[in-house]
């Protein structure tokens, strides 16, 4: 990823990294396989839907900026 939004998006995903690290140094030291399940699959479903909504604006800024060259090549 380039542009501006890549240091947001690296630290919201170092951010996270560090949640799922926690997550499972504490199962490990509980003796708990199940323990923060819910909280990892929250952390993982959502960074999975930001990248998906990313990856959309994305697409949707490169059609809008064909369609705009396209009517300027028109005119």
């Amino acid at each position: 990823m380039t542009g501006s939004g890549a240091a947001p998006v690296q630290d919201r995903l170092t951010e996270a990294k560090a949640s799922l690290d926690y997550l499972d140094a504490e199962r490990l030291r509980r003796a708990d396989p199940d323990f923060g399940r819910r909280l990892e699959d929250k952390v993982i479903w959502r960074e999975l839907l930001e990248l998906k909504l990313e990856d959309a604006e994305d697409r949707i800024s490169r059609m809008c900026d064909a369609a705009e060259r396209a009517l300027a090549w028109i005119r």
